[in-house]
This record gives C-alpha cells, sequence and structure tokens, in this order.
C-alpha cells in the first residue's frame, strides 16, 4: 500500500465518525444521507488526497464539501429541514452522558437549521467562521450572528431545563 493511501486510511478513521454526527447534529438528520454526503466528501478527498493533504486543515475541507453534499441531498428530495432527531443507542454504563448528549440534541433540535448548522460547525466541528462562512454560503459577520444568537437560545434552553420536559 502506497504511503498516500495509508495517510487516508488514517485520516478517514480519525474524521469520517466526527463529520457523519456533525451532520446529523447539524442537519437533524441521522439517515442514509448523512453517511452519503460524508462518504462522497471522503471520496473527493481521496481523489484530490495529494492537494487535500497539503491543506493546513484538510477535515475542514471535507467538512464543507460534506456539507455543501448534504444540502444539495436534501434539496434534490425536497425535505423539510429538520426532522425530528433519533436517540442515539445507549451504552452500557455512562447514562448521564448520555443523558447529556440528548439534552444538548433536544436542545439543538429546537434551533432554527440555519443557528444549529452554524453552531454546530463551530463548536463540534471546530471550524473557523471564515470556514463556516464558506460552507453555508453566507458572510462572515452573518455567522458570527448566527452563532451568537444560536448559543443565546441553547443557554436559555439548558438553563431552564426546557427541552427535559419534551423527552
Amino acid at each position: 500500500m502506497a504511503r498516500e493511501d495509508v495517510e487516508f486510511d488514517l485520516f478517514f478513521a480519525e474524521h469520517y465518525p466526527r463529520v457523519c454526527r456533525a451532520l446529523w447534529l447539524s442537519l437533524g438528520s441521522h439517515d442514509q444521507g448523512v453517511e452519503d454526503a460524508a462518504q462522497a466528501a471522503f471520496a473527493k478527498a481521496f481523489q484530490k488526497w495529494r492537494a487535500v493533504a497539503r491543506l493546513d486543515r484538510p477535515a475542514t475541507w471535507v467538512y464543507v464539501v460534506a456539507f455543501r453534499q448534504a444540502t444539495r441531498q436534501n434539496r434534490r428530495k425536497n425535505r423539510v429541514l429538520p426532522p425530528t432527531l433519533t436517540q442515539e443507542a445507549t451504552c452500557a454504563d455512562g447514562s448521564e452522558e448520555l443523558d447529556d448528549r440528548l439534552t444538548v440534541a433536544a436542545a439543538l433540535e429546537r434551533l432554527p437549521p440555519r443557528q444549529r448548522m452554524a453552531t454546530v460547525l463551530r463548536f463540534y466541528g471546530d471550524l473557523t467562521n471564515r470556514d463556516i462562512a464558506r460552507a453555508m454560503r453566507c458572510s462572515e459577520g452573518t455567522v458570527k450572528a448566527t452563532v451568537h444568537a444560536g448559543l443565546k437560545t441553547l443557554r436559555f434552553l439548558l438553563e431552564t431545563r426546557e427541552v427535559d420536559d419534551e423527552r
């Protein structure tokens, strides 16, 4: 196996689950479309691996491509966003951690789609405002305002525990 293939395999193993989860959290969908979009983005990254690998943050490039792919798929399917988030599978222990994740997921579900996407990309995907602006096709100022509004709503929902009443 070529060195580049090994590098890509390691990159894929590290980032694929995070990209899928970020898509699911921001788009509110855990169906086949999320994985399809992530796989399409990684396939493009593999085809252009020499150039992508030289980027300062190659994972950011994949996030942007995956989100654009998912957005195109959702538009094509004429789906209404956001569909209801499904609960993740429970684990043997760590129920408090699972409960916290479900509470945050329920709070994210209540955000408007653009606020959810910007907030997830910023804090889960660890993308810069510039990268988020590129992914969402808007200005950096719009990203800052959108993330600010999303965080304000999330804080309110989590502090008042409004999402617990609905779960």
